[in-house]
């Protein structure tokens, strides 16, 4: 189940852009086999015509309703399946890891708070008063539950999602999603207390009503879940 959910996110235009090719071509069939009841005159035509008007709707519901059980699957059930996730490459633990201490004469004995690694804010793809994140910000440590605020307010918005990837993967986890617009208000939650500790990407992926996506609004947050 882990291995389907993961390939319906890793491949979720590629399904959109398939189903909308076929429902595409089942559309000019229609209108195909629309023309041809128009213009029969013999009772079989009629009735021929009539089965590919049938099977070019019936094709077209399918590809409607494969569309819908992505973007359902990706964006709600995906996030609550995959609530507790384990990366298969684990974020780098600096308060683990081994530190040489430079050897010089001045250098003192590195402390834990000596290992902390600084995350350098960044906010990447992001549009200030339309697409952007407001809470966190970007390099901030969090832990438990956060609430996640910001600022999704674009022309024609369809929808937008959220999800978070460690640094060095590139497989997104959706957390959730809505196509409601917000100014500086409350977006969601995030429960990061079952993640690895470690730095994290945070985005906002914002698509409009004609299925035209914005650049992601990615900023770098750290997880620490102290005890």
């Amino acid at each position: 189940m882990d291995d389907l959910i993961r390939f319906l996110q890793q491949y979720e235009s590629g399904v959109y852009f398939l189903a909308g090719g076929v429902a595409l071509i089942y559309l000019w069939r229609l209108l195909s086999a629309w023309e041809e009841y128009r213009k029969s005159i013999f009772g079989i035509e009629r009735e021929i015509a009539r089965r590919k008007i049938l099977s070019a709707l019936t094709m077209m519901g399918l590809m409607v309703l494969l569309v819908f059980a992505e973007f359902f699957l990706v964006s709600f059930v995906a996030p609550a399946y995959m609530g507790k996730p384990v990366f298969q490459t684990p974020t780098l633990n600096v308060l683990e890891t081994p530190f040489a201490p430079l050897t010089t004469p001045q250098a003192s004995t590195p402390t834990p708070s000596n290992l902390i690694m600084t995350v350098t804010p960044s906010q990447e793809g992001c549009i200030e008063g339309q697409i952007e994140w407001i809470s966190p910000r970007p390099g901030e440590e969090i832990e438990k539950t956060v609430e996640l605020k910001g600022t999704v307010n674009v022309p024609n918005l369809g929808f937008f999602k959220y999800e978070y990837a460690s640094m060095d993967s590139e497989d997104w986890v959706t957390i959730a999603a809505d196509n409601r617009p917000k100014v500086n208000a409350l977006i969601g939650y995030w429960d990061v207390s079952q993640i690895v500790p470690g730095d994290y990407r945070l985005r906002l992926v914002v698509t409009d009503n004609q299925n035209n996506v914005f650049p992601a609004c990615v900023i770098q947050v750290r997880i620490i879940n102290s005890p």
